[in-house]
């Protein structure tokens, strides 16, 4: 949402925010379990490098159908202009039936393509601790900044 001014230029209701859906796979090293998986997240942005807030999404690795709710952070490296490495992490709690419910947490990488000032596709992998067992986690989306 945003207002309008007399001057044309727009003045955020909102701090200033990024979004991301990402959807891809994640498997147990054994590559037992595999499965689809897709997260949403809202961030805030400190500044241009660093976000931080929360990431939603269903599938954890082993477990499909469980709904991962993270705390998360997303941090571009100062390296590239166009596609950009980035530092990613969070730790949360997974939804589930039975096994597929627990603590869980990410820490990885991904690159930033820029489309624009304002969006940027992704492209991450990560490895998942949840419970006793890790995994990988291959993911592709889309970044939007307000």
């Amino acid at each position: 949402m945003s207002l309008t001014l007399a001057t044309g230029r727009a003045s955020a209701l909102l701090p200033p925010m990024a979004i991301t859906g990402t959807v891809g796979l994640q498997t147990s090293p054994s590559f037992q379990g595999t499965g689809f998986g897709f997260d949403l997240s809202a961030y805030e942005k400190f500044d241009e490098q660093v976000l931080l807030g929360v990431q939603v999404g269903q599938g954890v690795a082993g477990y499909p159908s469980s709904i991962p709710v993270l705390a998360a952070g997303f941090m571009r490296l100062p390296f590239g202009r166009v596609v950009v490495p980035v530092a990613t992490g969070g730790l949360g709690y997974a939804i589930g039936s039975g096994a597929g419910a627990g603590f869980v947490w990410r820490a990885g990488g991904a690159f930033d393509i820029r489309n624009g000032r304002r969006s940027s596709l992704l492209l991450g992998c990560a490895y998942e601790g949840f419970k006793q067992h890790g995994g990988i986690v291959v993911r592709g989306g889309a970044l939007l900044e307000f």
